[in-house]
């Protein structure tokens, strides 16, 4: 009788040790899948305040009545028109358009703020002449411009070239201050010492990603 208590005793310790070693392959797998879920879920994209979206949303509106403000080419119409989003040193980020006419070998671009006490936005008076990258070799102008973006939200620069020597003719710093833009002459030196973005991100006027 003894003898039939200890090998039931003993059965019912291997069924124990079986139902445990179960149980934590169990938690094992289910702590595995887990871990893998949250791998595999996407971070959440970044919300932006209040006054970025209503500034996204005005430079929307703005880019449907482009043709409204003055890029000092008369009343020539552009063939394409071209924009950005912009962080001149402040925590509002501002628009620059860039207007292409094929015809006469040239773009220019303008710079526009918003200004979130009137909801409105503000078109700074600079113009600025950059180079239709297609008709570049054709073009009748003695110089050529274009633009680099500073990391960290620092501005944008933009450079002033002689077409027949390449010598730089001026560098310009731009930020957005007191709800217009500000312009500063900067030297060479002083330019390669900035940090800067690989690419200016621009996109045709019918695609409205950046302002999403």
């Amino acid at each position: 009788m003894k003898k039939m208590c200890r090998i039931l005793a003993c059965i019912g310790t291997m069924l124990l040790t079986a139902c445990t070693a179960s149980t934590n392959r169990s938690t094992q797998t289910t702590s595995t899948s887990v871990t893998e879920q949250k791998k595999e879920t996407p971070e959440p994209k970044e919300t932006l305040s209040l006054e970025v979206s209503e500034a996204l949303h005005a430079y929307n509106e703005l880019l449907d009545n482009i043709d409204a403000y003055d890029f000092g080419m008369g009343d020539t119409v552009s063939d394409h028109v071209a924009y950005g989003i912009v962080y001149l040193n402040h925590d509002i980020p501002q628009l620059i358009v860039e207007k292409f006419y094929d015809a006469q070998f040239i773009a220019v671009a303008k710079i526009f703020g918003y200004d979130p006490e009137t909801q409105t936005c503000i078109a700074s008076d600079a113009v600025f002449q950059i180079d239709n990258p297609s008709q570049m070799k054709l073009s009748p102008s003695e110089t050529y411009g274009w633009f680099t973006l500073l990391q960290d939200h620092k501005g944008l620069v933009y450079t002033e070239n002689n077409r027949s020597t390449h010598e730089i003719l001026k560098i310009e710093l731009l930020t957005w201050e007191d709800n217009q833009l500000i312009v500063k002459e900067i030297t060479k030196m002083e330019f390669n010492s900035l940090p800067k973005e690989p690419k200016l991100i621009m996109l045709g006027i019918n695609d409205r990603r950046l302002l999403e």
